[in-house]
């Protein structure tokens, strides 16, 4: 008796995980539910915290089960003393996976089970990357995820490592909606980045006119510089944006900075500042124009814009998802019990 209790507590951290990872897996309630019953209180609330060591992620069960989707998982695991406020190797917590997972049912009930304390806890964490649960939810763009969020009073206006606010990656996506919905928790259509971008900066950039109106009519600056003094407009021209070039021409905006500093005047190439013909400085922008191969006038919003500083060419950055691994692991999983599945009938012919 003693021997098999030793043994069963002996089992490796991965052996255990694995073991209570396929339940989640596989959805089996019932079976999680017999074998949390069947240990003592200290057990269930060892094996409810049990995380991915062989990854390195820190993930937790109630972490996979939160992105899976399964409520009744996830209440199960809490009930029997889950950490709700544990966070990932990359900072993150469970409020986190259920909005990359597009769960809402899940994110609804770990809101409507906390106490006012806690929830702040779930909603205010920022992790490594200084983001907060609503980047993750505008990048797997979730309205009801966004409302959900929003209504729970998280900031709006937050600013991640780069600079970048919900709204400036909204605008990044073209989702008129979800910009529209920012606006009603008050976003701030004048946060910059770290070049200095606004949203409307982006907008412009991706020729989306029915944006640019939207974000004028919210208070957002026509005239705003980034950090090198360029306005949004300079950079609809950059970027062959002919509905937005057209539309800022059309209600007076202006290209450049009249009354920059000394010190931004200087970043500015004496070119971009004297000639008007920017088709001609072909040795200036020959690779923006090489990235950018642009040849229709409406919207686009394949790539994310930044400006590079040494050169003044634009760089693509596509948004990542960073919850594609746990994807895979959910595959993973599926795919060697398939395999096995596959191997246990040949073995039987």
């Amino acid at each position: 008796k003693f021997y098999k209790k030793r043994n069963t507590m002996g089992q490796s951290q991965s052996a255990k995980f694995e073991k209570y990872f396929s339940l989640i897996c596989t959805d089996n309630v019932d079976e999680l539910r017999k074998q949390l019953k069947s240990v003592s209180s200290e057990q269930a609330n060892f094996i409810c915290n049990l995380y991915d060591a062989d990854k390195g992620t820190g993930t937790t069960l109630l972490m996979y089960a939160a992105f899976y989707g399964n409520t009744l998982i996830c209440k199960l695991l809490i009930d029997n003393g889950a950490n709700k406020s544990k966070l990932d190797c990359s900072k993150r917590n469970v409020l986190y996976y259920s909005i990359a997972g597009q769960s809402y049912n899940v994110a609804k009930y770990l809101f409507d089970i906390c106490d006012t304390n806690t929830k702040q806890i779930l909603i205010n964490n920022i992790d490594q990357n200084n983001e907060t649960a609503l980047h993750e939810s505008i990048k797997v763009q979730n309205l009801h995820c966004i409302d959900l969020l929003l209504s729970n009073h998280i900031d709006v206006n937050i600013l991640n490592k780069d600079g970048i606010s919900a709204l400036h990656m909204a605008v990044d996506l073209g989702k008129i909606d979800i910009v529209r919905l920012l606006f009603k928790y008050k976003a701030n259509p004048n946060t910059k980045d770290l070049s200095g971008w606004t949203p409307l900066h982006v907008a412009a950039a991706h020729n989306d006119l029915n944006i640019v109106r939207l974000l004028l009519s919210r208070g957002g600056k026509i005239n705003a510089l980034d950090q090198h003094g360029h306005t949004p407009m300079k950079w609809a021209r950059e970027t062959k944006s002919k509905d937005v070039l057209h539309y800022f021409k059309k209600i007076g905006a202006k290209e450049y900075a009249i009354n920059a500093s000394t010190t931004m005047e200087a970043t500015v190439p004496l070119i971009l500042s004297t000639t008007t013909d920017h088709e001609s400085q072909s040795s200036t922008h020959s690779t923006q124009k090489e990235l950018l191969n642009k040849t229709t006038v409406t919207p686009n919003h394949d790539k994310t814009f930044s400006e590079n500083t040494l050169n003044n060419t634009v760089q693509f950055m596509p948004i990542e998802l960073q919850h594609n691994a746990l994807k895979d692991r959910l595959n993973q999983y599926k795919n060697s019990k398939m395999q096995t599945s596959i191997n246990e009938e040949t073995d039987n012919e």
